[in-house]
């Protein structure tokens, strides 16, 4: 089988043929059809997260199932499905015993079983999940990560009916958060610092779009504020500013990742009784909506796809900023 090998820092993907593995005990073997490129990715690429080499990335992965290896019992071959970061968890630990696995630290994941960006794949079968009828394949990569990320966000948000809704960065996440938001009746205000996304927003769903000129913070008050702040952008300083714009009692969920640290008015913090919450993918209901949302049609993510053959090429776009919104590489077995 052909497959796309991480090489290291800064280092192109090289393709090499390998055999195609078989599954052990609680795996199955998956002919991939598509494999989500992230911009966590970009981070492996460039050196800021660290990683082995040579290996196979590919977080995103979706596929059809056409080997069970011994004891699993609850999927079938020919079953369509999507593999999430976190698998399944040691099964031992207390995390692990209280049904947490993202949190254990002896977990599986593509990090030690290999990711999708290749013509299989080897999972285990509890970090399967089946994908709804008639869902394509290049829509429900990208919600294995991106997707599940701001569905997990929104939830821990825990926006109540008539909650007005700020989505600070209009990007891979971002972009599918105000389409969740406005599928659950939300009033939803895009914050971006791009003109450019100013349409591209308002097309997506949102009822108002704010363009960051100089304090982010102030002119959303300026705008009647919002009562939940959910973050997708990197920038510190504009999601630092935005807790000015948070009504009493409201919340701003992070999923930022950044060398930059937020600085925060606890004074503000404590008269407002605002409330900061970290965030990241939860438990699996979050993922099972998502997918759902987006088989109804009331999610899609903006795709540019491209070949297995083209990683390079979609890993540079992608450190350039130029990718809109989610790049998606689609392959066949041969």
């Amino acid at each position: 089988m052909k497959a796309a090998f991480f090489t290291g820092a800064k280092q192109p993907f090289t393709f090499q043929d390998v055999a195609v593995p078989e599954p052990g005990p609680g795996e199955v073997r998956i002919r991939c059809h598509a494999s989500g490129i992230c911009g966590t990715d970009a981070h492996y690429w460039d050196g800021t997260l660290p990683l082995q080499s040579p290996w196979v990335l590919g977080h995103e992965p979706v596929g059809t199932i056409d080997a069970l290896g011994d004891g699993v019992t609850h999927l079938r071959e020919g079953d369509r499905v999507g593999v999430s970061w976190v698998q399944e968890g040691c099964g031992r630990c207390g995390f692990c015993q209280r049904r947490k696995p993202d949190y254990c630290d002896d977990q599986y994941s593509w990090m030690n079983l290999g990711g999708g960006h290749a013509e299989y794949m080897i999972a285990r079968a509890a970090g399967c999940t089946l994908l709804p009828d008639g869902l394509d394949w290049a829509v429900a990569a990208p919600l294995f990560c991106a997707g599940y990320t701001v569905m997990s966000g929104y939830r821990n948000a825990q926006a109540k009916p008539g909650d007005r809704v700020g989505v600070i960065g209009i990007g891979g996440l971002g972009h599918l958060l105000v389409q969740v938001a406005k599928a659950y009746g939300h009033e939803v205000v895009a914050i971006t610092s791009s003109e450019n996304k100013r349409e591209e927003a308002r097309q997506l769903g949102a009822d108002e779009v704010l363009v960051v000129k100089e304090h982010a913070g102030k002119a959303l008050a300026d705008m009647g504020g919002v009562d939940v702040a959910i973050s997708t952008s990197n920038d510190m300083k504009h999601n630092s500013q935005v807790i000015e714009g948070i009504r009493h009692e409201g919340k701003l969920v992070s999923m930022a990742i950044s060398k930059e640290k937020m600085e925060i008015d606890p004074l503000f913090l404590l008269d407002h009784q605002i409330r900061i919450i970290g965030s990241q993918q939860c438990g699996r209901e979050d993922l099972v909506e998502i997918l759902g949302l987006a088989a109804s049609g009331k999610v899609k993510p903006m795709l540019e796809c491209y070949p297995l053959e083209a990683v390079n090429e979609v890993m540079q776009r992608l450190a350039e900023g130029k990718v809109r919104y989610r790049a998606v590489l689609t392959h066949e077995c041969g």
